[in-house]
């Protein structure tokens, strides 16, 4: 130790004793106050607390060790520090001692003055915490901070732990405890205080120990006070912002990024690590290292563009491609822009990646989507309209003006195309337009005809849905279907069905149809009306000798004439063959019949030229009045038929009025209405079943069940006669319901039995399609049965259809949501209007037998056929050809790409077992 440094302390003056100790402790020198205070036996007994404190001091060399000395009459005070060289080397050590009794020296020099007037008169407070005492030294700022007086509270240490938040007080402690252990330099910890109003605020606070006793524990610890609470408000207020930032950032798939070129610092923003693919907690990759982050075209523009905005500060705009490490690639929207110094240099880089994957990929499908909408549109002739109510702009599709025949962007507005519609259409249009909006009706259809420019007449299904805003019609948007086609398939089917295709009357099907619409308005109005069944004489002499075109000639011939002899309001067909119907409306007298009868018995025996042959032939009439003996069709029917006959056995080319007695007809009905109600309670009825099969491939699609009658006379009753009887007397209810259980009985037991099949098949009368619980009824005969309901299929008759209803229709839908599948029975025979095929969920059409019994030997039936076929796969439904008999029916039937076949060709109908037994030879 320097011997100049040992005399300079030692020559000081100070009331204090002082020790100066070589680096192992042993005394080198001392005072003259020491000399008094300190002997050999008081140096012994102090020799293990300055061991102790030596030891302490090897660790940390720059504490003063503090150790209070008592004994009788003696409270000595030491103070012991290590005496280091530049190195921080120990040379030695000081210890100073004074007697507690005696007193200190009091006098404050200048500088420890200067320390405390700088102290007290700064924003921070000073505490100074006597750790032996437990007691804490604060000054007036600690006070005045917080809106306290100096006397507030004591000086003790609880006393300031007590102002704390209890949520800070483990963090302040932790803090203190690992400063106080040796573990931590200092002390530092902002925390909250409850201030004078008790609200709480928040300080900053700093210590460190200056003082340790011997046995290593610190005896003194001061430290600062610093109000930092507008601080913390506006951190948080930052913190605040940077969080509603991020979530912005988040939200809108937008990260942004700054360097600096002159440090090259790069720093991203959170959402740019996840828009990258990279974690958060790692630095961004430096400029230079990010080539793996795109696809290298994408990559080669980015670094062109960085280029040039280093350099000159031009700013760039461009989509890239960028590769996430897992693979996946993100189309992101790149910028990047330069902050300038004053002088106009490169200061830094700024700028953002929007990542817009979702949104090129929603558009790379709306793209796909709207070019299938506009192909399907194109294949199925839909167009699309907006009609802006408040201005009649008319905005269209371009297929919708590929339609109309207009060029695609023509300006319209509504009122400028109604001229080009039929004038009936027109007026329909636009009162169902004006509806809408005068009554805020939701959607209207209306079929109309519209000429284009090139004077094509096409029919078009205009449907249109109303939008409101705030209450108020807005505009109509919807759709418009060509539907010419379907139309004229419609007619032409209509016509086929309808119509005698050689002569134009009024087939078979159509004058039942308008000969019972005459038979009401006759009962209705009270006014007598008369049938006339003609059969022609010698017609068949003529078909053989002159051929069947001149047969076709002559039945055309007598179809025009037979108009001629008859008002516009009476009816005229042909049943078939050589024979035909006339219906007289209004006929006043029987003798007002028989004057048409004379009449038409007159014009058809004027000689009719063929080829330039002459031919004459005559006709035989029978006629029935509307009355007691003939109250309805069948009965005018078999009537005038009975006539006619009588007519022939007269001496034919003549009429002969219906005299015979219509009783036994009526007891019969009456017998048969009487046993059909206790039919069921005796286990009369029974089901037959008739497969269907698949043209295609020849499985078993459905199987049919049809309702046998063995009554207890041991008659077999046929269904055409007891199933009108059973509808009008309200039988077929009950019926119905037995038919649809067994049928779902019998159809579990096949299956059971491992037996393969598609469906079951069950017929049903218009009558239980008015019941409203019918839906119902057959859902729960499913569920009793447990037979599948979507492997049901209900056969219904147009006419049943005919009676539009919100019950039906309900009906209808529950057999949709349910799977049940419905069919078209007999189609071709009834319900003329085809709208019903849109309206309900029909799923299968059923050609009538009549119609396919004769494909093989009338070229109008094949048509016929054909035409049904067309219609129903234009409108994806499923064709079934009825009563298929023979393989040349069958081989046409195919050719015309008909779905399925029924008939006696493939088996006839059989029972359940025996059913079992043709389904397992099948395979």
């Amino acid at each position: 130790m320097d011997t100049a440094f040992v005399s300079s302390l030692l020559l000081h003056p100070s009331r204090r004793a002082l020790l100066v100790l070589d680096a192992g402790g042993r005394v080198l020198a001392r005072n003259e106050r020491s000399r008094g205070l300190v002997d050999r036996a008081l140096e012994a007994e102090l020799s293990t607390a300055l061991a102790n404190a030596m030891a302490q001091l090897a660790q940390h060399p720059g504490r003063e060790v503090h150790y209070r000395h008592e004994q009788p009459g003696l409270v000595l005070e030491c103070l012991m520090r290590a005496v280091v060289d530049a190195a921080g080397r120990i040379q030695g050590y000081t210890v100073s001692l004074y007697n507690q009794d005696e007193a200190p020296d009091l006098a404050e020099s200048p500088d420890r003055a200067r320390w405390r007037f700088a102290l007290e008169n700064a924003q921070d407070g000073l505490w100074d915490w006597d750790a032996e005492r437990g007691e804490v030294y604060r000054s007036g700022r600690c006070f005045t901070m917080l809106g306290y007086a100096r006397d507030a509270f004591d000086g003790s240490f609880d006393a300031w732990q007590n102002l704390i938040h209890p949520d800070d007080r483990p963090r302040v402690k932790v803090a203190l405890h690992a400063h106080l252990a040796g573990e931590r330099e200092g002390y530092i910890v902002d925390y909250r205080v409850r201030d004078a109003n008790g609200k709480w605020r928040w300080i900053l606070d700093r210590g460190r120990a200056i003082s340790w006793d011997h046995a290593g524990r610190p005896r003194r610890v001061v430290g600062t006070h610093t109000d930092i609470h507008d601080y913390k408000q506006i951190e948080a207020q930052l913190r605040e912002r940077e969080r509603i930032l991020n979530q912005a950032q988040h939200v809108a798939h937008l990260g942004n990024w700054s360097w600096d070129p002159d440090n090259d610092k790069l720093w991203w923003s959170d959402e740019l690590y996840w828009i990258v693919g990279l974690p958060s907690h790692k630095p961004p990759p430096r400029f230079r290292h990010q080539r793996h982050l795109f696809t290298p075209e994408s990559y080669a523009r980015l670094h062109q563009a960085s280029v040039a905005l280093l350099k000159h500060g031009k700013p760039y705009a461009m989509e890239l491609v960028m590769l996430r490490p897992n693979g996946e690639q993100r189309v992101v929207q790149a910028r990047g822009e330069a902050i300038l110094d004053q002088d106009g240099r490169v200061q830094s880089l700024v700028g953002v990646l929007h990542d817009v994957t979702e949104q090129r990929k929603a558009e790379e499908t709306s793209r796909w989507r709207n070019d299938l909408l506009d192909r399907i549109a194109a294949m199925g002739r839909i167009g699309g309209f907006e009609l802006l109510v408040g201005t009649g702009e008319l905005h269209w599709t371009d297929e919708n003006y590929r339609i109309h025949g207009i060029e695609p962007g023509t300006p319209l507005r509504f009122e400028d195309t109604l001229p080009n519609y039929c004038p009936e259409s027109a007026q329909k249009l636009q009162l169902a337009f004006q509806r809408m909006v005068a009554e805020h009706v939701p959607e209207q259809t209306a079929d109309v005809c519209y000429i284009t420019a090139d004077e094509r007449r096409i029919w078009l299904r205009v449907t249109g849905r109303l939008e409101l805003r705030e209450g108020k019609p807005y505009r109509i948007t919807g759709l418009t279907q060509d539907i010419t086609e379907e139309r004229e398939a419609g007619e032409r089917i209509e016509q086929l069905a309808h119509y005698d295709t050689l002569t134009g009357l009024p087939n078979r099907f159509l004058f039942r149809e308008r000969a019972l619409e005459a038979i009401e308005a006759a009962r209705r109005g009270g006014k007598p009306l008369a049938l006339l069944f003609l059969d022609l004489d010698r017609f068949k002499y003529v078909n053989d000798t002159q051929g069947h075109e001149a047969g076709d000639q002559l039945l055309q011939e007598i179809a025009g004439r037979l108009r001629q002899c008859v008002r516009s309001s009476d009816l005229v067909g042909r049943l078939g063959g050589d024979e035909f119907l006339v219906l007289l409306r209004e006929v006043a007298r029987p003798e007002d019949a028989a004057l048409v009868a004379r009449k038409i018995i007159g014009a058809i025996g004027e000689p009719i030229s063929l080829s330039n042959v002459d031919a004459q032939v005559g006709c035989s009439i029978g006629i029935a009045l509307l009355g007691e003996n003939a109250p309805d069709l069948e009965a005018l029917l078999r009537a005038a038929d009975t006539a006619m006959y009588a007519a022939k056995d007269a001496g034919r080319n003549n009429f002969q009025f219906y005299n015979s007695s219509f009783y036994e007809r009526v007891q019969r009905r009456v017998t048969l209405e009487q046993e059909l109600r206790q039919a069921l309670a005796r286990g009369e009825f029974s089901l037959a079943f008739q497969p269907t099969l698949s043209l295609a491939d020849g499985s078993v699609a459905c199987i049919e069940a049809l309702l046998r009658w063995n009554a207890a006379s041991g008659e077999h009753r046929s269904p055409a006669e007891f199933i009108p009887v059973a509808e009008e007397c309200g039988e077929i209810l009950p019926i119905g319901r037995w038919v649809l259980e067994q049928a779902c009985r019998q159809a579990r037991q096949w299956h059971e039995q491992g037996l393969s099949f598609g469906r079951i098949a069950v017929n049903v009368s218009a009558l239980q399609l008015r019941d409203p619980e019918f839906a119902t009824q057959v859902l729960q005969a499913c569920a009793r049965e447990r037979w599948p309901s979507d492997r049901l299929v209900l056969e219904i008759t147009e006419s049943a259809l005919m009676r539009d209803s919100e019950s039906l229709r309900n009906t209808f839908a529950l057999f949709k949501a349910n799977g049940i599948t419905l069919a078209i029975d007999d189609f071709g025979t009834g319900f003329s209007n085809l709208g019903y095929l849109h309206r309900f969920p029909v799923r299968t059409l059923k050609i009538d037998r009549s119609f396919v019994s004769q494909m093989d030997s009338a070229a109008n039936m094949l048509e016929l056929t054909h035409a049904v076929v067309s219609l129903g796969h234009a409108l994806g439904l499923g064709v079934v050809a009825e009563g298929v008999e023979t393989e040349k029916v069958l081989q046409l039937l195919r050719q015309q790409g008909c779905d399925e076949a029924q008939g006696y060709l493939f088996t006839r109908p059989l029972g359940g077992e025996d059913m079992a037994t043709w389904l397992a030879a099948q395979g």
